[in-house]
């Protein structure tokens, strides 16, 4: 009898490689809970990755073998990495295909269909040093008086914009709100996170009003005449009073950031939350436990944002740090 806790125990080097693939994704989706978008990706990128390896050795994809897959080499591995880079693909993209990889490879591992991971042994491509996009103060005090207070979708809007300045929650986790994830009382808003893991994150006095403005005036009026449990439940619902889609909120949040002249994504109010909070004297754990961040150094690109913008001002205020004049220079040179 297979061992019910062992999701590869009924595999074995005679199972073809899409069968094999295909006991990974379903893995990956019910007993590690990936997101159904990471699933997708990984399962495109290992075919992509299959494909390219068996035409480089000879092989027919139908006729591949769990077996077969150990005669891949590190060279082989090497040589598909460089191919995606030269054919344009980002690093960033490389790295997730490589990502995607490494998990099914050791999958193999753990069904006894190989030894050992190759993948183990070959470094991810570098990324470039890249600090994330920002809003400045003003942009955000631009971007959230956009919406109009009149209307329903309007006080949404204004809602969700506040929402994702004043928490730095993912849209994920945005859109994943019921009517008893704001405590008004408490001033806390409780969202679940990457992993299943619960946190409780303050709001602040705008935050709150702009939820309290759109549960009395605006979310009645989008709820359907004859909601579903699961309509009825949602915080932030659509024009049809379904449930808000993460796709919804990224063209809410798109076409109010353009209206103003300014550039950016949902993720850019989560940027810009932990920086102003770091500018502001926050300490790093504490944002930390705000982003539901598992790792501390994840939160420590904002102290290098944080110090970037302090420079920016300093030479941009500064009397001594501003650029001279030519005749500054020549009195100087006397």
């Amino acid at each position: 009898m297979a061992d019910s806790r062992n999701p590869c125990a009924e595999l074995n080097t005679a199972t073809s490689a899409e069968q094999l693939l295909e006991a990974f994704v379903q893995h990956i989706k019910m007993q590690r809970d990936y997101s159904d978008h990471t699933v997708r990706a990984y399962s495109a990128d290992l075919k992509q990755a299959l494909q390219y390896l068996c035409a480089a050795s000879g092989d027919e994809m139908q006729s591949l073998r769990g077996a077969d897959l150990a005669q891949y080499s590190l060279a082989d591995m090497r040589s598909y990495l460089a191919r995606l880079l030269s054919d344009g693909y980002r690093r960033s993209s490389v790295n997730r295909k490589l990502a995607a990889l490494r998990s099914f490879w050791r999958f193999l591992v753990r069904a006894d269909l190989m030894s050992d991971s190759v993948l183990d042994y070959l470094s991810s491509p570098k990324m470039p040093s890249r600090l994330p996009r920002l809003f400045y103060r003003e942009e955000v005090e631009a971007i959230l008086r956009r919406p109009s207070a009149d209307s329903p979708l309007g006080l949404r809007d204004r809602c969700i914009l506040e929402m994702l300045y004043g928490t730095g929650m993912r849209v994920a986790e945005l859109v994943g709100m019921d009517m008893g994830s704001v405590s008004s009382s408490e001033g806390t808003v409780r969202v679940m996170g990457k992993g299943g893991r619960e946190r409780i994150i303050p709001l602040g006095s705008h935050a709150l009003k702009a939820v309290d403005r759109y549960l009395q005036e605006g979310r009645s009026q989008l709820l359907s005449s004859n909601p579903s449990p699961e309509e009825r439940s949602a915080l932030f619902l659509n024009h049809r009073g379904g449930r808000l889609t993460a796709r919804g909120v990224r063209w809410i949040v798109n076409k109010h950031v353009r209206s103003t002249g300014s550039a950016g994504s949902p993720h850019t109010f989560r940027h810009s939350f932990a920086t102003h909070l770091l500018d502001g004297g926050a300490d790093l754990r504490s944002v930390q436990m705000m982003l539901g961040h598992s790792e501390l150094s994840t939160t420590q690109i904002y102290t290098h944002v944080s110090q970037a913008r302090i420079r920016q001002v300093y030479e941009s205020a500064h009397p001594r740090a501003q650029k001279q004049s030519s005749e500054d220079s020549a009195r100087e040179d006397e």
